[in-house]
């Protein structure tokens, strides 16, 4: 490793040393090639500058007098700009000087000769005649200043590039005889350590064969691959006595099996069992609150409402009393939910308002039967019956990805904030009861004694009816979907409650087309 890692930093050292080579190249060219379009601009601007001016002395009102003091100042600043190439030779530094000086002549005599034709005096000429002569001479040291830095640019990147040319030469026979002794070292090495694993890979193929008796491999070194070797045989010594001990244990094993697979049996009948108790306990609740609808409402209106009562409930009776398993297509559900609704309607008149959204693609989903009325049971018993106010009843059925989520909301009293607490706790541990007594039952099938503690929160909560919705739907979810089928309570007290209930897809199935 030691080895690799020295080979690895020469070869990264010999590249950056290249790039760095390289770098300063282009650098250089660079700087080069900055100076050259800097003389150059300078250059242009001053035969712009010339240009113009001629211009403006033959027809002052061919342009503006501020634009040509303006192009003095700029060439200003580029004469001052080109004053360090002076450094760069002798030669570049008697043009740049040559040129400054001329500018210094230039600069004052054009500008007082277009001051002079500005202000119509007859004199201005001469003096634009002597500044131009100055210009010209200027435009010569430039010209010659470009031709030395051509020059000396082209003499410097040529010995820059025969300076990174031998250097590259040199490591690149570094990098090839560093590769040269790093691949004679790792064929060393690799042929050290794999010599062994493929006498290990032999009799690995020997082992895997049924022959158990395999000569051991010595090995000299204690490192990884000798542990190997070692830990190996020891393996193979161990299988032949594991082996040994299948052959007693098999008929055991079996046996125990057989008894694994009644108890699963047993313990799935106890589960749908309890999901067939669990959703018969929804009817007569519902029941009992449906008769005492009609009665309170008969009572209050003398009876004007009583036939529409009567209808809804028959549908309503008809549904519960249904024959066909624990099962319904979701479409019925929905519409057992809507004639529930219709019937609280008549009764509340215009303290309640309900709104249905509910996608018509999934009315052939299988669904547990008493999936969605109880939640909206419990809506309209504890959060709409008991406020004064107006309320609404708005729930939701559609399709999100592959699940199944429905919300029931109401506008009703809401929910305290320690009993929310207290509901969401029963729904959290309702799936933990099934399997606790799932797990109970089985003990008790294997012979196992059951415990006398007292009844769960939750056991407790149904037969007392609080939360009797909540509780049982929760449960009967986790029968049939396991943890995907989920149930969520928020609520704010004096807002209202909202219930979300989530089921999969993929543990559903399609009614039958009639």
């Amino acid at each position: 490793m030691a080895f690799l890692g020295i080979a690895i930093v020469l070869i990264v050292a010999m590249e950056i040393v290249a790039q760095r080579a390289t770098y300063k190249v282009a650098e250089e060219y660079e700087s080069r090639l900055d100076h050259y379009h800097l003389v150059h601009r300078m250059r242009m601007d001053l035969s712009a500058f010339r240009a113009d001016s001629d211009r403006f002395i033959r027809d002052p009102n061919s342009m503006q007098v501020e634009a040509l003091y303006e192009a003095i100042t700029a060439l200003s600043a580029l004469d001052d700009s080109i004053a360090p190439l002076e450094d760069l030779s002798i030669e570049a530094g008697f043009e740049v000087r040559a040129t400054g000086y001329g500018l210094n002549a230039y600069f004052p005599l054009i500008a007082k000769s277009i001051s002079y034709r500005v202000a119509g005096r007859n004199d201005y000429y001469a003096d634009f005649v002597r500044a131009d002569r100055i210009a010209g001479y200027v435009d010569m040291y430039l010209s010659r200043l470009l031709s030395i830095l051509m020059r000396d640019g082209e003499e410097s990147f040529r010995a820059a590039a025969r300076r990174s040319k031998a250097i590259n030469e040199a490591i690149l026979f570094g990098m090839i005889s560093a590769g040269i002794l790093l691949l004679g070292y790792v064929y060393v090495v690799a042929n050290s350590i794999t010599k062994p694993i493929r006498n290990l890979a032999k009799a690995s193929e020997k082992l895997a064969k049924g022959e158990l008796n395999v000569a051991p491999i010595k090995v000299a070194s204690r490192d990884e691959v000798g542990i190997l070797v070692e830990s190996f045989f020891a393996m193979s010594a161990n299988i032949r006595a594991y082996i040994e001990g299948l052959k007693e244990k098999g008929e055991l094993e079996k046996r125990l099996h057989d008894e694994e697979t009644s108890l699963l049996s047993m313990g799935k009948a106890l589960r749908e069992a309890q999901f067939m108790n669990l959703q018969d306990q929804m009817r007569p609740h519902f029941l009992f609150n449906a008769l005492n609808s009609i009665a309170r409402n008969a009572l209050l209106e003398g009876a004007p409402a009583t036939e529409k009562l009567a209808i809804s409930l028959a549908k309503l009776l008809r549904s519960t009393m249904k024959e066909g398993g624990p099962y319904i297509p979701l479409g019925e559900e929905v519409d057992i939910v809507r004639e529930y609704l219709s019937f609280q309607k008549a009764r509340f008149g215009e303290r309640m308002d309900w709104e249905i959204r509910f996608d018509a693609s999934l009315g052939g989903v299988r669904v547990p039967r008493f999936l969605l009325q109880p939640l909206v049971e419990n809506a309209v018993r504890h959060g709409i019956e008991p406020k004064e106010d107006k309320t609404r009843i708005f729930i939701s059925v559609q399709k999100k990805g592959d699940k199944i989520k429905a919300f029931v909301i109401d506008t009703g009293l809401g929910i305290a904030s320690n009993e929310l607490i207290r509901l969401r706790r029963i729904i959290k541990t309702s799936s933990s009861e099934v399997v606790q007594k799932s797990a109970e039952a089985g003990m008790h099938s294997v012979g196992g004694k059951q415990g006398g503690a007292e009844k769960s929160e939750v056991e407790g909560g149904l037969i007392a009816g609080a939360g009797i919705g909540l509780a049982n739907v929760a449960m009967r979810l986790f029968i049939l979907y396991g943890q995907e089928g989920t149930i969520q309570l928020y609520s704010k007290q004096g807002k209202g409650t909202i219930v979300r209930l989530s089921i999969p897809m993929k543990g559903v199935s399609r009614w039958p087309e009639s």
